[in-house]
């Protein structure tokens, strides 16, 4: 079977949803393209990363979880309370045999009964504890699945992607090549010398035309030094310059406190510390084209 071909204003719509800190399967459901092209193309980009490593759990951390789940009974409290993956909390529940999910059949057939017994919908729905809308989809025969709705007389509706995506709450957090951030973080405004993401987008527009760096500098009042920096820095796909991407990168990297050089490089701190040892004078200039004329000062000779 050939593959489906899709229009370049689809694959734009894709990589814009990406940009702005989207999944894959969000990009590719708003943009009307299947999950596999979505994938595709995000190769072929070269902005696949690497997936952070699991959390590891030790048995003390199950155990803890195990005890407070003996109290509260609710996986999602307990895994909220504890600061531990609602998943991994739900799957050592199941192992163990312990299921706290409601049984939403049984309530559907006790509604049933209570409804062939003379009851209004309301009190029916009150008792077996639902919501009046699905009280209303019970009395109708309507089966409600994710996406979508099937009527007794075997109609399928399915819900529209705009209302799909409406109803998802925004994310609070978003994903740096593996590292997760917080928007909190990546939305707030440091100082006006750091590019801001209104500026990152009108410098993708404007490097788009084919303009040269000094043309958008001026355009931007900024100086060409810091468009060619911030091109050169934050260009990391084959798709080119992709503004939310740059910010959240620049976000991370100026996070604080950081590893100082000497520190984080033995090497380095070796050489610093044996040219600055406790011998002083002139020093004539060496293989590494540098001369010391004080304890503390140098310069290139």
């Amino acid at each position: 079977m050939p593959a489906r071909k899709y229009t370049e204003e689809q694959r734009e719509r894709f990589f814009e949803v990406m940009d702005r800190g989207g999944t894959v399967r969000a990009a590719a459901a708003a943009a009307g393209v299947h999950p596999d092209a979505g994938y595709r193309w995000v190769r072929q980009a070269g902005m696949a990363h690497d997936r952070p490593a699991p959390r590891a759990y030790s048995q003390q951390d199950k155990d803890a979880f195990f005890r407070l789940l003996a109290e509260r009974g609710n996986v999602s409290a307990v895994a909220r309370k504890l600061g531990f993956v609602r998943v991994t909390c739900y799957k050592w529940a199941n192992q163990a045999g312990i299921f706290t999910g409601k049984n939403v059949d049984a309530k559907r057939e006790e509604f049933a009964r209570l409804r062939a017994s003379g009851l209004t919908r309301a009190r029916a729905a009150a008792q077996v504890g639902v919501d009046a809308r699905s009280a209303l989809d019970w009395d109708r025969g309507v089966r409600v699945f994710s996406g979508g709705r099937v009527y007794p007389d075997g109609r399928v509706v399915r819900y529209r992607r705009e209302q799909i995506l409406a109803a998802v709450k925004a994310p609070r957090t978003t994903y740096v090549q593996g590292e997760r951030v917080d928007l909190a973080r990546v939305e707030q405004v440091i100082h006006p010398r750091f590019l801001s993401l209104l500026e990152r987008e009108r410098l993708r527009d404007l490097h788009r035309t084919g303009m040269s760096l000094r043309a958008i500098a001026a355009q931007m009042g900024r100086p060409p030094s810091t468009i060619s920096r911030e091109l050169a820095r934050n260009t990391t796909s084959a798709r080119g310059y992709m503004p939310h991407a740059a910010h959240r990168s620049s976000v991370v990297r100026r996070s604080r406190p950081k590893s100082p050089k000497l520190v984080a490089n033995p090497a380095l701190r070796t050489y610093v510390e044996a040219r600055l040892g406790p011998r002083s004078g002139r020093r004539s200039k060496s293989a590494t084209g540098w001369s010391k004329t004080s304890q503390t000062t140098w310069r290139c000779a």
